[in-house]
């Protein structure tokens, strides 16, 4: 790990991120805050990836998904997806000693738990009262449902997890937090081409790759990141590069910055349980932001699919 430099402190200094920015300039404030920095606005991004990758797996049903975390400050996103596949596939994770293993409730016909019963004196001399026919149904199991919007592990298997992550300012407090490599790829290298393949264990940035002969990633999920690309010119320039290297475009914001061109090759796409191309205006004004959003505690989640890659997703 690289030492923090002078100046470095833990926090993230204001919790008004326009004040950090307006202070310091947004790369010599995340510079300060490499080792410490933390979104503020964890519990609602860790609610709409929940959300979105429930609906994308119930839509795609992949083996495997290769995600690319874009701009992964401290590991935000990549923890959420973490926590995500082992809420929903929790048999995947091994018990500890102390965890009773999960046993599937069986329907009991009320006589046999009758007969199971220890005997209990009554405190009367009158019987209980037993409402007809009630000996002779099953009582009923009880079956706790998916969370909501959630996967049922037992109808979809549980998709292989790959996740690889760039930040050119905060890795160090990526890996404090994640365990996991981090490279320090910035938003230029991408749009150069300078991205390696999903899975791949050379950690070089500096060797431009062909589009047409590496892998493309499933999912790129840029969060809290692409609004602070400051021109026009070099967010479509990311965006171009990213629709060749990358099958979905997954970006969440407190606000709806910045817009996507349709010629930047990606089309918006609606991430309801209707798992569509966003067509027309979508419920403007709505609950979901414009109808073709996920909005939960202030966070927004847009997608998009990449033309480049359509007949590949």
């Amino acid at each position: 790990m690289k030492p923090a430099p002078a100046g470095a402190v833990t926090g993230n200094l204001s919790n008004s991120m326009r004040n950090n920015y307006n202070s310091h300039g947004v790369e010599k404030y995340y510079k300060i805050v490499q080792e410490s920095y933390r979104n503020p606005h964890y519990p609602g991004l860790k609610r709409v990836l929940a959300t979105f990758m429930d609906r994308y797996v119930a839509a795609e049903k992949p083996r495997e998904i290769k995600i690319l975390d874009l701009a992964a400050g401290s590991g935000e996103a990549t923890e959420a997806l973490l926590t995500w596949k082992q809420s929903r596939w929790p048999q995947e994770t091994p018990s500890s000693p102390t965890t009773a293993p999960e046993v599937e409730a069986q329907p009991v016909a009320a006589s046999e738990t009758a007969a199971s019963a220890p005997s209990i004196p009554p405190t009367t001399s009158r019987p209980p009262f037993i409402p007809p026919g009630a000996r002779s149904f099953p009582a009923r199991a009880v079956v706790r449902p998916p969370p909501r919007g959630g996967v049922a592990a037992r109808d979809i298997p549980a998709p292989k997890l790959s996740i690889t992550a760039t930040d050119p300012f905060t890795s160090p407090a990526y890996r404090a937090r994640t365990g996991l490599p981090c490279l320090e790829a910035s938003f230029a290298d991408v749009a150069a081409g300078l991205l390696p393949p999903p899975g791949s264990s050379n950690t070089d940035t500096s060797t431009q790759c062909d589009p047409d002969e590496v892998e493309p990633y499933d999912i790129v999920i840029i969060s809290f990141a692409l609004h602070l690309v400051e021109s026009s010119s070099e967010l479509w320039a990311l965006l171009t590069e990213l629709s060749k290297r990358a099958k979905w475009l997954c970006v969440t914001a407190p606000h709806k910055k910045p817009d996507v061109k349709d010629s930047w090759g990606w089309r918006r796409w609606d991430p309801s349980v209707s798992w569509r191309p966003a067509d027309g205006r979508g419920n403007a004004g709505g609950s979901e932001g414009d109808g073709f959003e996920i909005v939960l505690d202030r966070v927004r989640l847009r997608l998009w699919r990449s033309e480049a890659l359509w007949e590949q997703t």
